[in-house]
């Protein structure tokens, strides 16, 4: 996982063609055209980079659970507030399936507790988050509205 701000999100061009392709058109876009982007999903080059734009009210740790994708690394990026994000590698021993892989929506889900992850507060940036990545989104860190965008991308195999 690699989380930062938005004015550096350039600097991870060159990994791979689909992430550039998502990095291009996020940068084309700055924060307000982010913003400005209906709710729901919008494609920006098929299957293999689209984005999903959100507005809520975080939930609370408890009500939360890690996940991890097969097919499609995450740009989690909130756009206005903060939540908590959490972080563990799928070999962690604590992390347990509770829901197995679901091809359909490329997602395994796990519990919301293994030792050993790591929570860290996401306030107007970015999370790259890559398939050995258990991660934990929208996960109250106040009670204000959170703006979000999660870009979808293919991994080129």
């Amino acid at each position: 996982m690699i989380v930062g701000k938005l004015v550096d999100l350039y600097r991870y061009k060159g990994i791979a063609k689909n992430i550039d392709t998502a990095i291009d058109w996020m940068l084309s876009l700055g924060i307000e055209g982010m913003l400005a982007l209906p709710k729901g999903k919008t494609v920006v080059d098929g299957t293999n980079v689209y984005a999903n734009r959100d507005t809520y009210v975080a939930r609370p740790l408890e009500e939360c659970f890690f996940e991890n994708h097969e097919n499609y690394i995450d740009i989690q990026v909130v756009l206005k507030g903060k939540e908590v994000i959490g972080y563990t590698h799928i070999t962690n021993p604590d992390l347990k399936v509770t829901t197995p892989y679901n091809p359909d929506k490329d997602v395994t889900k796990y519990n919301y507790d293994p030792k050993g992850a790591v929570f860290f507060t996401l306030e107007e940036g970015f999370a790259l988050v890559y398939t050995e990545d258990a991660h934990l989104a929208k996960c109250k860190a106040d009670d204000n509205i959170t703006e979000k965008l999660v870009v979808k991308i293919k991994i080129e195999k």
